[in-house]
């Protein structure tokens, strides 16, 4: 099995406008179904209260439904779905030996502004997955986007420029770590509904059935030392 470092950045994006209850995506029905329950509780206990009774009830009633609010498909439905996208992932690559080491969550400001498109434009980059073995390095960007979004074209951000900045920042820290060592920029459609584009000649797109193969079928250019050399540095990068 895989080795497996930090959390997705969607999950603890997620779990951070959760309650504290909820430690983790597997609790958050859990958790919410308990909320419910205890808001309930609090309405249907009203006639065996005094007046003073019913009034901390009603504090406590509103807590939870405060509570419950945070559940809403509007304040957490998109940060699910890429979570759930970028767990598939994970898990998707645990499948691989323990020669591959998988880091999530990566987040690498550079010192200096570097140029990007002819322009000075480019200092940091958020990265969701970084998969370091024997392979070489794979800076992955996880979208679990709908066909007709996709289709749509309304993108906050281009997902190739998106990809191909987060590899060229990965690409420029790694000439501290190790200078020999390439990076290879993956956007990974967990749909599949994302095609290789030629403005991104860089980019490589993947699907959450591919990538596995995608990696594994390259050729060694890491010693077993060098691929500990580069995740001991890498995991420093790692987001808490």
């Amino acid at each position: 099995m895989a080795i497996i470092y930090g959390m997705a950045d969607s999950e603890k994006e997620l779990l951070a406008k959760l309650p504290n209850e909820v430690k983790r995506v597997a609790d958050i029905d859990r958790v919410k179904k308990e909320f419910y329950m205890k808001m309930k509780k609090q309405r249907y206990g009203y006639h065996k209260k005094s007046i003073f009774g019913i009034a901390f009830s009603e504090i406590k009633r509103f807590h939870y439904k405060r509570q419950l609010d945070k559940f809403q498909y509007r304040k957490i439905g998109k940060l699910r779905t890429g979570t759930h996208g970028e767990k598939s992932v994970i898990n998707e690559l645990s499948k691989l030996d323990d020669n591959y080491h998988v880091l999530c969550g990566v987040e690498i400001e550079l010192d200096n502004w570097v140029t990007y498109n002819g322009q000075k434009n480019l200092k940091s980059a958020q990265m969701d997955i970084v998969v370091v073995c024997p392979k070489g390095v794979f800076m992955i960007e996880v979208k679990n986007w709908t066909d007709d979004f996709v289709k749509n074209g309304n993108w906050r951000f281009n997902p190739y420029e998106q990809t191909d900045r987060a590899g060229r920042v990965l690409w420029i820290a790694m000439q501290n770590i190790l200078t020999e060592c390439n990076v290879t920029s993956v956007l990974l459609s967990i749909n599949g509904n994302l095609r290789y584009n030629d403005a991104f000649r860089f980019v490589n797109v993947s699907s959450l059935g591919t990538i596995n193969n995608f990696i594994t079928k390259r050729s060694d250019h890491l010693t077993d030392d060098e691929v500990n050399h580069v995740v001991k540095n890498l995991l420093y990068y790692i987001t808490e």
